[in-house]
């Protein structure tokens, strides 16, 4: 992750941004759990929205793209290829007929228990040979820093927190 070319000065040096930080080790974590889920033949995208189904379902579909953190264009892209595969389905919600509900099918129940192992499995890649203390640390760091954004008012979009972080 650091960068050995020489640089000029900085006031945040790329190796010392918090941020910076995890963003690549998102991404990785990202690219991994992607080539994980490919053989469920699900894409991230997808994953993302089943991922909030399996914790919560039967949601509006702006809800489902606000929880998921995806966009909602990119969430009609998601829920029309989901459907297409028969992992949930759509109707029109009871008092507000402009809104569609999005629930798992059978066929998306049984994904879950794959699904998330792939991302078990991509979380334990990431954090082999870190110990269970600092991987605590870590984590209290992240759920510091994720209270602290949402102290000064910086929009949450995923719900579940910093599990979410990982995953």
């Amino acid at each position: 992750m650091a960068d050995t070319r020489p640089s000029t000065a900085s006031i945040l040096p790329m190796a010392q941004s918090f941020g910076n930080s995890v963003r690549h080790v998102n991404r990785l974590i990202q690219r991994d759990l992607g080539t994980r889920i490919a053989p469920l033949g699900i894409t991230l995208g997808q994953w993302y929205a089943l991922r909030t189904l399996w914790h919560s379902d039967g949601l509006p579909q702006v809800e489902l793209a606000q929880k998921s953190g995806i966009a909602g264009p990119a969430m009609v892209i998601a829920v029309r290829s989901l459907l297409a595969m028969g992992l949930v389905t759509r109707r029109r919600h009871p008092s507000d007929k402009r809104k569609y509900i999005i629930s798992l099918s059978e066929k998306g129940r049984r994904l879950e228990e794959p699904a998330l192992q792939a991302a078990i499995d991509a979380n334990a890649d990431a954090l082999e040979g870190i110990t269970k203390a600092d991987i605590e640390v870590a984590m209290r760091v992240l759920a510091r820093a994720y209270d602290n954004l949402t102290a000064v008012g910086i929009p949450v979009a995923i719900e579940d927190g910093v599990d979410a972080l990982i995953e």
